[in-house]
């Protein structure tokens, strides 16, 4: 199959050392029954064999581009500015498009005539076992900062018309690195709105050397300056001040929990309180306060 001249489809996939990932990843790209598409790989300085991996793909429509590390914000950027297609989508090196994922989403773009942005929704895979995302029970429709403000349930699982000339770009500062997908969408959707479509066509594969789950002192860290960023950079309400706060202090109490500093998590739980519903403030404060050895006990003695 020859490279297309102007392919519909642009597949950016940012890489770091996932040389054992990535060539399920590209046969799950390379395997869709949408063919008008183009794969571009950056390799952000990986110094494992990634390299040897993907030269053994000769398909004409996968280019490699290696690079110095900058981070995945960066990496994006690069990719998006070499890309061809009249959609651009970003995909991790350790995740999957289902079979049909192109065709659902070129359906979709079709039909509601070139919206700027759309995405599907995604399962996660645990080793080997598959579990729904949060974005499982959303009805399908459009989306817009009211919605982004309380987290990002689509990571960074989605697809951008290129030549929109208001489209923001990734935050490519590595102090974000792990967060800038939740600053994309909160810059992007001031103004404009994301399309969620009813249909599961991507996996995220759940390893233990995810992002969201490798470090999690660094991430607790990188939420707390894009909060600054994004109360700085994107028009709010007071009301969406609020949620979007509480959801940050939220989710750094839950990760500071996660590694078993409960004193931490519960200074981050009591800054989250105020601005949650009352409810989950007190769930939240209550598991901090007992720990995550007790509530393993507690589980193991319901067993």
């Amino acid at each position: 199959m020859s490279a297309p001249a102007s392919p519909f489809f642009s597949v950016v996939i940012p890489t770091y050392n996932r040389a054992t990932f990535i060539a399920a990843t590209l046969d799950s790209v390379l395997g869709q029954t949408f063919s008008s598409l183009e794969i571009l790989v950056v390799d952000d300085g990986s110094k494992d064999n990634t390299a040897e991996v993907v030269g053994r793909f000769t398909d004409p429509r996968l280019s490699y581009y290696p690079k110095e590390n900058g981070e995945r914000g960066v990496a994006r950027n690069y990719g998006f500015a070499r890309a061809r297609g009249a959609y651009v989508l970003f995909l991790d090196s350790d995740d999957r498009f289902h079979p049909e994922h192109l065709a659902t989403l070129h359906r979709k773009i079709q039909e509601l005539k070139q919206p700027n942005f759309i995405a599907t929704k995604y399962d996660f895979d645990r080793d080997g076992v598959i579990a729904p995302s949060d974005m499982a029970g959303l009805p399908e429709g459009w989306y817009g900062l009211d919605t982004f403000v309380r987290g990002n349930a689509l990571a960074c699982n989605i697809c951008v018309r290129r030549q929109n000339p208001a489209l923001h770009l990734f935050e490519e500062d590595r102090r974000y690195a792990a967060v800038e997908d939740w600053m994309f969408m909160l810059e992007n959707t001031q103004q404009d709105r994301i399309y969620i479509v009813d249909a599961v066509t991507l996996t995220m594969n759940d390893h233990d050397q995810r992002s969201m789950r490798s470090d999690n002192s660094a991430l607790v860290r990188r939420l707390q300056l894009a909060l600054d960023w994004m109360l700085q950079r994107v028009k709010l309400t007071a009301g969406q001040r609020r949620i979007l706060t509480g959801r940050v202090y939220y989710l750094c109490a839950i990760h500071a929990y996660a590694d078993g500093h409960r004193g931490e998590s519960l200074r981050f739980a009591r800054l989250a309180a105020p601005h949650l519903p009352k409810t989950q403030a007190a769930v939240l404060l209550a598991r901090c306060v007992v720990g995550p050895g007790l509530v393993g006990l507690v589980k193991k003695l319901r067993a």
